[in-house]
């Protein structure tokens, strides 16, 4: 069971950081009227994401 839960945590955590990078990108878009903020927050929310998700099951393991 404790393989499970460190999937589904970073799964999570994967999720979480590359939608909170995308809402944070669409926020600098609507405030600057830039057209590539929001791809770059929804990147730049992936990379961390991976990088937390990795810690996290590395861990794990």
């Amino acid at each position: 069971m404790k393989g499970v839960a460190s999937l589904i945590g970073a799964g999570s955590t994967f999720t979480g950081a590359s939608l909170l990078g995308f809402g944070l990108g669409i926020l600098a878009d609507a405030r600057t009227g830039g057209e590539m903020y929001a791809f770059l927050g929804l990147f730049a929310g992936m990379l961390l994401g991976a990088y937390g998700a990795f810690r996290l099951l590395s861990r794990s393991l």
